[in-house]
C-alpha cells in the first residue's frame, strides 16, 4: 500500500512540475492550492497507515513534497532545509509531513475523544439513575444519614419508605 501511495504522489508531483513552469502563468496560491489537493490530500487520507511508518519512510515522501515546493517556488536544490520549510510555510501554507501527521493525529483523537465522553456521561448518569433508584433492605445509620441529607439538600418530604 505505501508503494501506491508514492506511486500516486509522484504520479502527480509531475504534473506539479509541469504546471509550476512560467509559460502556464499560475500564481504562488494557485500553485499551493493545486499541491494540497494534488499531493496533501493523498497524504492526508493515508494518514492512519502513514503514522506507523518509520522515519525513513517518512523521510521518502517528504522528499516528494519538497521537490514538488521546490517546482513551485523554484527554490535551488541546495537551499537549507529550514529556510526551506520556513519559505513553504509563508508563502504556501505547507507542513513538513511529520508535522502535518501530527497535526491530523491529534485532531482525530480530540474527535474521538469528544464523542466518546458524550457517551460516558450519558453512560454515568444512567448508572446513578440506576443507583439511587435502589431499594435498601437493611439500612445502616450511613445510609439514613445520607438519605435525610439528600432530603435536606432537595428538600423532600420525610419519607421512610424502603429505610
Amino acid at each position: 500500500m505505501i508503494e501506491e501511495i508514492k506511486e500516486r504522489c509522484n504520479s502527480r508531483l509531475n504534473l506539479i512540475k509541469i504546471l509550476s513552469n512560467k509559460k502556464w502563468g499560475l500564481d504562488l496560491n494557485t500553485l499551493g492550492n493545486l499541491n494540497k489537493s494534488l499531493i496533501g490530500s493523498i497524504l492526508d487520507y493515508s494518514f492512519l497507515c502513514l503514522n506507523s511508518l518509520s522515519e525513513t519512510n517518512i523521510k521518502r515522501f517528504q522528499v516528494i513534497k519538497n521537490s514538488a515546493v521546490r517546482s513551485i517556488l523554484k527554490l535551488r536544490y541546495d537551499s537549507p532545509s529550514n529556510i526551506f520549510h520556513y519559505e513553504a510555510y509563508i508563502k504556501l501554507k505547507l507542513l513538513t509531513i511529520s508535522n502535518r501527521l501530527f497535526e491530523l493525529s491529534e485532531r482525530y483523537v480530540r474527535t474521538e475523544l469528544s464523542n466518546s465522553v458524550l457517551l460516558i456521561v450519558r453512560l454515568m448518569e444512567e448508572y446513578n439513575k440506576g443507583f439511587e433508584s435502589r431499594y435498601i433492605e437493611y439500612p445502616t445509620q450511613l445510609s439514613f444519614s445520607s438519605v435525610q441529607i439528600y432530603k435536606t439538600i432537595y428538600k423532600i418530604g420525610d419519607t421512610h419508605e424502603g429505610y
